[in-house]
């Protein structure tokens, strides 16, 4: 049960209900959509921040899938871990990297890039700051600003795993 009620759609005023679901009025919108709708001030710039970082970001979107579903599993974030996982697999991250951070399994699957990249998400997610020593080998492998968009990444998902724990927000369907 959700600590929060989620907005219907009719619930919403215009301007946020088309932003939800992009003008086509059949769509119900994503629950974490919904839920968020009940600040109608912040949620359009919510939706703008995560979408420039889904599709106009320089960072490679299997590696951004990885920190987010390694961001899911350390927050124990149901939601997100389950609307990434399927997000994960459609960018091309292989079925034994997502059990792997599933699991929390061994490192091997993963590039040394993919290791340095999970090391600095989990470093940045439980310290907010990553250590010198993570950060200098994460730079060998990303530009500059590759690495400021892994790092607005990693914070903005950790907002959305705060925000998914904190008001109950669940799966479409349950």
């Amino acid at each position: 049960m959700t600590r929060l009620p989620m907005l219907s759609l009719e619930e919403m005023p215009d301007k946020t209900r088309n932003m939800i679901t992009g003008g086509k009025s059949q769509l119900s919108g994503l629950n974490i959509n919904r839920m968020m709708a009940h600040a109608e001030n912040s949620v359009r710039h919510f939706m703008r921040l995560g979408n420039s970082l889904l599709t106009q970001a320089k960072l490679d979107a299997r590696l951004r899938e990885l920190v987010i579903l390694r961001i899911a599993r350390l927050c124990n974030s149901k939601y997100e871990w389950y609307q990434h996982e399927i997000m994960a697999r459609q960018v091309g991250v292989s079925e034994q990297k997502i059990v792997a951070i599933r699991l929390d399994e061994d490192r091997s699957e993963f590039n040394d890039q993919e290791r340095a990249i999970l090391r600095y998400t989990e470093e940045v997610t439980a310290n907010v700051r990553a250590s010198d020593e993570v950060f200098e080998e994460l730079s060998q492998f990303l530009s500059h600003q590759e690495l400021v968009e892994l790092t607005l990444t990693i914070g903005f998902y950790n907002m959305v795993a705060q925000f998914l724990e904190n008001t109950g927000v669940k799966i479409e369907g349950n």
